[in-house]
């Protein structure tokens, strides 16, 4: 008869060694990935997004979105060539708002880009059952609200419950997404 080659279960001593093994805190594995400076940064960029809304109020909402930051330059796209012209004058007002929001000096230009009014996300609030839709999002801001509060009962850390709901929401919208194409 041939062996088996299952594995075997664990024997009663094993499991109890396990059990004895201190348990370590979420917050402290986390805690030195926070402390990286690319982290904080690559959070304050996030922020800066999600936040747009309240950066450049509701006058510049529909008309630009921001896309990406590197090497402290704003990427925005535009809905039209004639925009992305009207925000060479505004950009003063806009990287001051932007680094007024990230409480230092994270942008030194801005650079437009007209895009498609089709690649140009709807980020206007369109509401919902009542709710507001977060800019871009497709996450109500209840729903980031709720997740937030259930997320701080389980969590102790701030930052942490920050970057946890961060997730959520940046994961929930591309699932959203995904499923609307």
């Amino acid at each position: 008869m041939a062996k088996k080659f299952f594995r075997q279960p664990a024997s009663a001593k094993a499991k109890k060694i396990r059990r004895k093994q201190k348990v370590v805190a979420v917050g402290e594995i986390v805690g030195g990935l926070l402390d990286t400076p690319q982290l904080r940064e690559r959070l304050l960029h996030e922020n800066i997004f999600r936040q747009w809304r309240k950066i450049v109020g509701g006058g510049l909402l529909d008309k630009c979105q921001p896309n990406r930051i590197k090497r402290n330059i704003l990427y925005i796209d535009v809905k039209s060539s004639s925009w992305a012209h009207q925000l060479i004058y505004l950009q003063e007002e806009i990287i001051s708002r932007v680094n007024d929001f990230a409480g230092m000096t994270l942008i030194s230009a801005i650079h437009c880009r007209a895009v498609k009014v089709g690649r140009l996300q709807s980020v206007s609030g369109s509401a919902v059952g009542g709710e507001t839709l977060m800019a871009g999002a497709l996450v109500s801001e209840a729903e980031e609200l709720a997740w937030h509060k259930q997320t701080e009962t389980l969590v102790k850390d701030p930052d942490l419950v920050d970057i946890l709901c961060r997730m959520r929401v940046r994961c929930e919208t591309r699932q959203r997404l995904a499923a609307k194409s």
